[in-house]
């Protein structure tokens, strides 16, 4: 079945077709060919700040867990599945463990995915080796300022290779505070009925912000006294490409409402933004899961990040204006829009006879173009080709 899809049918210059949205083969194409062979994101350290500390997440559709070693500083990211019967071992979405037990059967293993443990082991005679039956490991694990990133594939490019010209950007956010960053408020997320890219591309089209948060800058301008002027912001604001699917938008200062001065994205599934880390999982073709953990500044005061836990939530959270406005118009009237028969094509061609070429190769056009769009779908269609 995947053998009949051509994917050179469903992208071309400034389009893509509907079906990419909403078609359950090429879902399944894009968990094998670009959650299976990319990097990841799948975590930060400071949710394993301490030994013994772990995470659940997963790679698209693989559950694994996220470890820091009992007796070490080493981190480690296996396959959350049991080498006995294949129940997954942990269950939680975090916590701290001196050793991970199997539920089912009590097998019982180290941080690191060794096997400690495996109740009655006479019964499997002498030829049971413990050595081979530890938590089978991902084969790639690299970090970059903190941000762990895994890959089922053995033989993917380097991180820093991967990451290219968004390191600078991370760098930033890794620097803001003044002893680093951490993850240590939590999070919170909210579930899309809608395809997994929706999310990856509205988080950066400044195109959307006049129309679909109105209310909001409406609310700033009577506070203020400043009405926003968007046509300007447009002219002054950019949006780049920066190759291997990743995008940045430099914001203006009045649209800075949180702690960072951009938006970035790092494909397939990780966003910086606002003062929040925002980590995108897709669970099938028609459901996402989108988790938004609010960066705390390591070493500044309590009245600082109370703050911009405030902030954060008075737009990205539940009874915000940003995060709610998004799911209704950007994600649910998109899909209930592309079941209606017509053009079979959306257009993401704007700002594509104003493009700007540095001599980095990265592309840049006014903060109103598709730039961003486009830059996901390069990678898109590479990865879905290979």
């Amino acid at each position: 079945m995947l053998n009949t899809i051509n994917i050179a049918d469903y992208v071309k210059d400034g389009a893509v077709h509907g079906k990419i949205y909403t078609d359950s083969v090429i879902f399944k194409m894009e968990i094998d060919k670009i959650f299976g062979e990319t990097w990841v994101y799948v975590g930060h350290e400071s949710e394993i700040a301490n030994p013994g500390d772990y995470k659940t997440t997963k790679i698209g559709s693989q559950p694994v867990i996220v470890t820091r070693s009992a007796d070490s500083e080493q981190i480690n990211v296996v396959f959350n599945r049991c080498r006995h019967r294949g129940a997954s071992v942990c269950q939680n979405e975090c916590g701290n463990a001196h050793v991970l037990r199997c539920a089912y059967h009590g097998w019982t293993y180290s941080n690191s995915g060794k096997l400690l443990g495996a109740p009655f082991q006479d019964g499997y005679g002498e030829e049971f080796n413990r050595e081979e039956m530890g938590l089978l490991q991902v084969p790639k694990v690299d970090s970059y300022r903190g941000f762990i990133f895994a890959s089922l594939n053995e033989n993917v490019k380097p991180l820093t290779e991967h990451l290219g010209n968004a390191k600078p950007y991370i760098d930033f956010v890794a620097d803001s505070g003044p002893e680093g960053i951490e993850l240590s408020a939590g999070k919170h997320k909210y579930f899309l009925n809608a395809n997994w890219k929706f999310q990856v591309e509205n988080t950066i089209d400044p195109y959307h912000l006049s129309f679909v948060h109105k209310t909001f800058f409406d609310i700033v301008a009577q506070r203020t006294g400043e009405k926003m002027k968007f046509a300007k912001m447009h002219k002054e604001e950019k949006v780049s490409d920066l190759g291997n699917g990743h995008s940045l938008y430099e914001l203006a200062g009045d649209l800075n409402i949180g702690a960072l001065p951009f938006n970035l994205i790092i494909f397939p599934n990780l966003a910086l933004l606002g003062s929040q880390v925002r980590v995108i999982q897709p669970v099938s073709v028609e459901r996402t899961e989108v988790a938004l953990y609010p960066i705390m500044l390591k070493g500044a005061s309590k009245e600082v990040n109370t703050q911009r836990l405030r902030t954060h939530e008075g737009f990205y959270g539940p009874a915000g204006f940003g995060s709610p406005d998004d799911v209704e118009v950007a994600f649910e009237r998109v899909k209930e829009g592309l079941k209606a028969k017509g053009n079979e094509w959306l257009v993401i061609s704007r700002g594509m006879n104003r493009e700007q070429v540095d001599e980095n190769g990265i592309i840049t056009a006014n903060s109103s173009d598709e730039v961003s769009t486009r830059a996901i779908y390069k990678e898109w269609k590479r990865l879905m080709e290979a």
